[in-house]
C-alpha cells in the first residue's frame, strides 16, 4: 500500500532523530544523550564540541547530497545521475586540493568558496558537453559526466602523488566527519535553510524539469532558465557538503530511488522525503564509520557505498521495482 506524504515525512523524521540520538552517544566510548548536560566538564566538552557539530554535519551534508541527486535526476531524465558519478563533487575536491597546495589557508571561508568554485566549473562543463541545439542530450550528459568525473578524480589523486600530501588530503579524498566543528555545523545547515528557501519558490519549474523542452515551453516556462537554477542548487549542494565532509558518493543516487519506490510522486512531494531519507542515511553510515573499528574509523565515502548499494540492490530486486 502506498505510503501518503506526511506519513513517510514523520516516519523519517523519527528516524532521523532516532540515528542522531545513536551518533551523538557512539564513538570510542559511548554516552546516553543526556551527557549533553553531566556534571562532568571532559564529557560535557566531547558532547557539545565533538559529538553535537558532527551528528548535525552529517545529517545536513546527508540531505544536502539526497537533494542534488534529486535534482540531477529530474534534470537529466536519468535515475541513475549524482553530483560524485557527473563529476561535480571531484571538481570541488580538485579545487581545494590545489587552493591548500598554492598556500591557502582552508579556512572555514576559504574551504566554502573554492568549493563551490570547483564544483560550478565542473558542473558547467558536463552541461557544455551535453547541450545540443534541441536541449539536454541526456546520453551525452551521462557518459560524458561519468568519463570527466574519471578524469578529474584521477587528476586529484595525481595531485596528492606527485605533492606527497596524500595523507594531508585524506579525509578530503575518502571523506568522513571527523574534526566536524561548530563553524561547520552551522555552514551545512545553514545551506539547507538557504536550498530548501529557493526550492520552495521554485517548485513549481523545478518539477517541470523531467518534461522536454517544447513540451515546457508549451507551459510557459523558459527551460534554460530551469537548468540554470538547477544547476546552481546541485553547486551549492555539492559544493557545501563536500567542503564539510569531503568527496561522498552513492548519496544522490541511491536515496531518491528508494524515496521514489516508497512514495513515487512528483519532484516538490518528494523533495522533504527525500533530504530526510538522505539525512538518515549519512547519519546510520556515519555511525558504523566510528563504531565498527572503533578507535580507528572506516572511509565514509567505501562505507556509503558498500550499504547503500547492498540497499539499493534489495530495492532493485523486488518484483515491484518498475515502479522505480
Amino acid at each position: 500500500m502506498r505510503r501518503s506524504k506526511w506519513a513517510l515525512n514523520a516516519e523519517l523524521l523519527v528516524l532521523v532523530l532516532g540515528l542522531a540520538a545513536l551518533s551523538l552517544s557512539a564513538g570510542v566510548h559511548w554516552y546516553a544523550p543526556s551527557a549533553l548536560w553531566t556534571s562532568q566538564p571532559q564529557v560535557t566538552s566531547i558532547m557539545w564540541q565533538i559529538r553535537l557539530p558532527r551528528v548535525i554535519a552529517a545529517a545536513a551534508v546527508g540531505a544536502l547530497l539526497a537533494f542534488a541527486g534529486q535534482l540531477m535526476q529530474g534534470l537529466s531524465r536519468n535515475p541513475i545521475a549524482d553530483p560524485s558519478i557527473l563529476g561535480v563533487n571531484a571538481g570541488a575536491t580538485l579545487m581545494l586540493m590545489l587552493g591548500a597546495l598554492n598556500g591557502l589557508a582552508l579556512t572555514i571561508i576559504n574551504t566554502l568558496w573554492l568549493s563551490l568554485l570547483g564544483a560550478g566549473i565542473a558542473f558547467m562543463c558536463v552541461l557544455a558537453l551535453a547541450m545540443r541545439r534541441g536541449g539536454l542530450d541526456v546520453l551525452r550528459f551521462i557518459l560524458g559526466g561519468t568519463v570527466f568525473s574519471s578524469l578529474i578524480t584521477c587528476l586529484a589523486y595525481a595531485v596528492g602523488l606527485l605533492t606527497n600530501s596524500t595523507a594531508q588530503f585524506r579525509n578530503l579524498l575518502v571523506g568522513g566527519f571527523t574534526g566536524a566543528t561548530a563553524s561547520q555545523a552551522l555552514t551545512a545547515s545553514s545551506g539547507v535553510i538557504v536550498v530548501v528557501i529557493i526550492a520552495l519558490f521554485a517548485h513549481k519549474e523545478l518539477s517541470l524539469m523531467v518534461l522536454d523542452d517544447t513540451t515546457a515551453r508549451s507551459l510557459g516556462v523558459d527551460p534554460s532558465r530551469v537548468r540554470l537554477l538547477a544547476a546552481l542548487l546541485v553547486v551549492i549542494c555539492a559544493g557545501i557538503a563536500v567542503a564539510i565532509a569531503g568527496n561522498i558518493g552513492f548519496v544522490g543516487l541511491g536515496v531518491p530511488q528508494v524515496i521514489a519506490y516508497l512514495h513515487p510522486d512528483r519532484f516538490e512531494k518528494n523533495m522533504a522525503p527525500t533530504m530526510l531519507g538522505g539525512a538518515a542515511f549519512m547519519l546510520a553510515v556515519d555511525v558504523l564509520a566510528k563504531t565498527v573499528t572503533a578507535p580507528n574509523e572506516l572511509p565514509l565515502s567505501a562505507l556509503s557505498a558498500i550499504c547503500g548499494g547492498i540497499f539499493l540492490f534489495a530495492i532493485l530486486s523486488d518484483p515491484r521495482r518498475q515502479r522505480l
